[in-house]
């Protein structure tokens, strides 16, 4: 099934080619000029003495992998399911809802990969970074997790709500959390502790907050990575009842 979608995806992205390549390389550009640049004028140094445009280099890579999975999660999840196009069609084959929802996140992250690629080589080019081996395996695996994290809850929203503007109202809020509470621009240290201490626990943020602790103490959270390994699989199967009432079958 995997690979059928992404020969779906890969045909979709034939037929508009030139909108796609702008959306990809204008993410980045508009993220990097907009966000870090005034940031970096304005927060010279990370706590921990860092330099911020060093700092927030991956950060901004689980924000525009944030930005960018979400308009494919919303066409497969959200607009083919209220117009009763390709979904409907994909749920009647003989595989099951779980399965349907992990592959579907796959090939999203897949495609937000290929963007992210060319992100990073974008902001290595414009800024002066160095990563080991080991930090940047252990980078990919946090950012894949982000994506399967996130994802899940894209697709939730885009499951369980049937109006376009509500759906419009809630991205807009996922995304100042994304961009503003989730530890990716702004250190958790500056907020007031207890707000802190909840903005801490959002599984959107966990992943970027066990790679800040490997890259700064070589240490591996494992009770974190089997927490969040766990909350995926749980969420897919959740997401796949919902899928499946929806859907009435």
């Amino acid at each position: 099934m995997i690979s059928a979608l992404i020969y779906r995806r890969l045909c979709l992205w034939k037929n508009h080619m030139v909108p796609n390549l702008f959306f990809f390389i204008l993410v980045p550009i508009f993220v990097f000029l907009l966000i870090s640049l005034p940031l970096k004028n304005i927060i010279r140094f990370s706590l921990a003495g860092i330099p911020y445009d060093l700092w927030v280099f991956p950060g901004l890579i689980f924000i525009i992998s944030s930005f960018t999975l979400y308009p494919v999660i919303y066409r497969e999840f959200f607009e083919l399911r209220i117009n009763n196009k390709v979904l409907m069609n994909i749920s009647l084959s003989p595989y099951s809802k779980n399965k349907i929802i992990l592959s579907n996140l796959i090939v999203a992250c897949l495609e937000t990969s290929v963007m992210i690629l060319m992100s990073a080589m974008l902001y290595m080019f414009l800024i002066t970074a160095s990563f080991n081996i080991s930090s940047i395996i252990f980078f990919i695996f946090c950012f894949i997790l982000h994506c399967f994290l996130i994802g899940n809850l894209y697709i939730t929203f885009t499951l369980i709500i049937d109006n376009l503007l509500t759906i419009f109202y809630i991205f807009f809020i996922l995304m100042i959390i994304v961009l503003f509470g989730s530890g990716f621009l702004i250190e958790f240290s500056f907020f007031p502790p207890g707000f802190e201490s909840i903005l801490k626990w959002s599984p959107i943020s966990i992943p970027f907050q066990i790679y800040l602790k490997f890259s700064s103490t070589n240490i591996i959270d494992y009770l974190s990575i089997f927490s969040m390994i766990l909350l995926t699989y749980l969420w897919i199967i959740v997401n796949g009842q919902i899928l499946k009432i929806k859907l009435r079958q």
